[in-house]
């Protein structure tokens, strides 16, 4: 349609260049999944944990242009390997360790060739959020953008949505996502990123009214599939559903949360790694929500 064809147009530039993802396999308890690389290793700093066991990755996301890296946190910080702090505070670096600003910033040094780091806090849909901002940095003379994401189970996340009642698998997740407007050996292609903050009743509650929004423009589009967010909650889930079915008809969804748990906000970046590794030939409707009532689309043309 024309629609689409103005569209990719406008999306000329925003190319996956390359990727690298690990997601939960081990299970620890109904509410917790963890990556088994881990196993050993809880009681350490997760992103000195993830730099050692993927270190020799990090080499493959050297850029020589301009680029920015965008760093995807989750609901809750607690990069910690504790929360119980040493009785001498001042002369310890603990609690330096465990912020999310100077993490971002130890990444940045480690890949190098970064000129703008940015934290992308939205939550479950950092991620998302993150894909959304790339696409305005290329926009704007920047050449590559690199997402990174890590997560890790902490009691502190599990605590959050245990005192709202809500029964969901926490997990880990880590991705680094290379995105840039050189075509050149391209792995893929994401168009028309969408994000948007939808008015619903409160922070956890996703509605079937804010997935239409976001999916809106993608009616007209030939999409083969429907990645959901698939939170893992009833309510959420259904919300979802009722939306593609209402703009898409039967179309056939995908959702890897029940697989992997939900690793917040580097969940989107997982996923789309995940779609990668196990589709070729596909136009790909990804979707994401987030705490605040956060929002995103974008199609995945692989």
């Amino acid at each position: 349609s024309l629609y689409c064809k103005r569209f990719n147009r406008q999306d000329r530039k925003m190319y996956v260049k390359n990727y690298f993802h690990k997601s939960a396999d081990l299970k620890l308890d109904n509410n917790s999944m963890i990556i088994s690389d881990t196993k050993n290793r809880r009681d350490e700093y997760m992103s000195e944990v993830f730099y050692e066991l993927y270190k020799d990755e990090f080499t493959k996301f050297k850029t020589t242009g301009k680029t920015a890296m965008l760093y995807c946190a989750g609901a809750v910080e607690h990069h910690s390997s504790s929360r119980s702090f040493p009785v001498d505070v001042q002369s310890s670096n603990n609690v330096i360790k465990s912020h999310t600003s100077y993490i971002a910033s130890k990444i940045a040094k480690r890949l190098g060739n970064i000129s703008y780091l940015n934290i992308n806090a939205n939550t479950c849909a950092s991620s998302m959020y993150a894909i959304y901002e790339a696409k305005m940095l290329l926009k704007n003379g920047f050449d590559d953008v690199i997402i990174y994401g890590e997560e890790w189970v902490e009691n502190v996340e599990l605590l959050l949505f245990k005192q709202f009642n809500i029964d969901l698998v926490c997990s880990d997740g880590f991705f680094i996502l290379h995105l840039s407007n050189n075509s050149k050996d391209k792995k893929a292609f994401i168009k028309n990123p969408q994000w948007l903050w939808n008015p619903d009743r409160a922070a956890f509650f996703v509605s079937c009214d804010g997935y239409k929004k976001s999916m809106l423009p993608f009616m007209k589009c030939d999409i083969d599939m429907v990645k959901m967010h698939g939170t893992g909650t009833a309510q959420n889930d259904i919300a979802e559903y009722e939306a593609i079915k209402e703009l898409f008809g039967d179309i056939e969804t995908i959702e890897y949360k029940s697989q992997i748990g939900h690793s917040q906000g580097c969940s989107t970046g997982v996923e789309l790694c995940m779609l990668l590794d196990n589709y070729k030939d596909k136009n790909i409707l990804v979707n994401a929500s987030g705490l605040g009532n956060f929002y995103g689309s974008f199609e995945l043309a692989i």
